[in-house]
């Protein structure tokens, strides 16, 4: 029975101390995996900044490798119009110089001859070896004619030498000009081989993490289709509101005219009821003047109130700013101040560096380079305010059946129902410290719920 208990005992110790150790362990499997889903959390936020991070750089780096194209376009075309100056100067010269040597020799061929016939240079020697009072008069105007020819000539020479030096003075310019032009080419084009080396590399990366980059891009345009439906219902809601306001005008109108018609058939009665009672006191009077007279009844022509209806047509507060707005199409300011350049562009499209990813672009996004100030691109009435994510705080201004929106602003200046100019500053747009902070604005332009290019309304 002893033995048994002991038995009985070490069996019970044994359990204990195993079943401690199985708790150990469990626990230290627990830690272990929450460590691991705290790293793989960790890495993954890492990732996502990472390619939050690559696909700002590659935007940047490919709004700048257009610009330098651009650039390198624009410094060629200076380049072929130096050119054609530069031929055109030189013909112009050659034939200026040619002018020259001829008008040069002809004048002194004239100024061999006339030495040759005076056989003297002296003028006053000239003078006096006339052998008549008026030969010296006509050798006296003939010399003042010569002075004045002279001057002419002497004169016309300057010019032409002035022209002929100007043109290589100019054409020494365009030289340098052109020399200059050419640097600037080729700085650009080196400058766009490091930018389209970096792209390339940030392609390469981004393409190693694609899962990261297809989950950030969803995640963009997840912000922007919540964007647009927020758009469309707020706009609704004013379409909703601008329809009640439309109805009850129109019955406040119809209430009106019902009253005007009412007042005009109460003063008909009564000038009815005035005629009666006058005509009632004249036949009255005329009886008791004529005794026995034959009853005369004299109708007295009865006049109507001519009834002006005002001409009241359907209010819309839409309809001046309306006919304005698209009157302005392509002459309206970008809506930044100081300098700019778009980073997104509008509409469905394919990603210029992911042929096999598609993005949609309900407005442009333009990057400010020296001013954070967004302004008003057009008069009109700010209609909404709001916040959404991945956009900050969003402005909606009404201009008609039109709106402007400008969205990722950090502050505002203006409020809900406040009118605007055009120029206006209405908000500073947002400096993104995940993005060396960068100012990029979302900014579209609607006809009600349709999407328009802003491109095709700003210059």
């Amino acid at each position: 029975m002893r033995r048994f208990f002991i038995i009985l005992l070490t069996m019970v110790s044994v359990g204990i101390v195993l079943a401690n150790k199985s708790q150990r362990s469990i626990k230290q499997e627990q830690q272990r995996t929450n460590k691991e889903i705290s790293e793989t959390t960790k890495k993954i936020s890492e990732n996502k900044k990472q390619t939050r991070e690559q696909i700002n750089l590659l935007n940047l780096l490919s709004a700048e490798i257009q610009e330098k194209s651009d650039s390198i376009n624009s410094l060629k075309q200076s380049i072929d119009s130096i050119d054609g100056t530069m031929t055109a100067l030189s013909d112009s010269i050659s034939k200026m110089e040619g002018s020259l040597v001829l008008l040069k020799k002809k004048y002194g061929e004239i100024l061999v001859s006339i030495r040759k016939t005076r056989h003297t240079s002296n003028n006053v020697a000239f003078l006096f070896s006339s052998n008549t009072l008026s030969e010296a008069f006509r050798r006296t105007r003939y010399l003042r004619q010569f002075a004045s020819w002279q001057n002419d000539k002497t004169t016309e020479l300057q010019n032409a030498i002035t022209s002929v030096n100007n043109a290589k003075n100019h054409l020494v310019a365009l030289h340098s000009n052109k020399a200059t032009s050419i640097k600037k080419v080729s700085a650009t084009q080196a400058a766009l081989q490091n930018h389209e080396k970096r792209q390339s590399q940030i392609i390469a990366n981004l393409g190693k993490e694609r899962a990261s980059l297809e989950a950030y891009l969803k995640e963009k345009q997840q912000e922007a289709r919540q964007l647009d439906a927020q758009l469309n219902k707020m706009i609704a809601q004013q379409q909703k509101e601008a329809e009640k306001r439309r109805k009850e005008e129109e019955k406040k109108r119809k209430e009106e005219e019902k009253r005007l018609k009412e007042e005009q058939k109460k003063a008909l009665a009564q000038k009815k009821k005035e005629e009666q009672q006058k005509k009632k006191q004249q036949e009255k009077q005329q009886q008791e003047k004529q005794d026995k007279a034959t009853k005369q009844e004299s109708a007295t022509p009865q006049e109507d109130i001519a009834t002006s209806q005002p001409d009241t047509p359907k209010p819309s507060i839409e309809q001046g700013p309306t006919y304005d707005f698209e009157r302005n199409k392509g002459r309206m300011p970008y809506p930044v101040l100081g300098k700019y350049r778009v980073v997104g562009k509008f509409g469905r499209q394919k990603h210029p560096q992911f042929p096999n990813i598609q993005t949609d672009n309900s407005g442009i996004d333009i990057e400010l380079l020296s001013s954070g100030s967004a302004i008003a691109i057009f008069e009109g009435t700010v209609s909404a305010i709001f916040r959404q994510p991945g956009y900050n705080t969003i402005v909606m201004v009404r201009h008609g059946e039109y709106l402007s929106i400008y969205a990722n602003l950090s502050s505002i200046s203006v409020r809900t129902g406040d009118k605007v100019k055009a120029n206006q500053v209405i908000g500073t747009v947002y400096a993104n410290p995940e993005d060396d902070n960068r100012r990029i604005m979302h900014f579209e332009v609607r006809k009600e719920t349709t999407k328009l290019n802003p491109q095709h309304w700003v210059k």
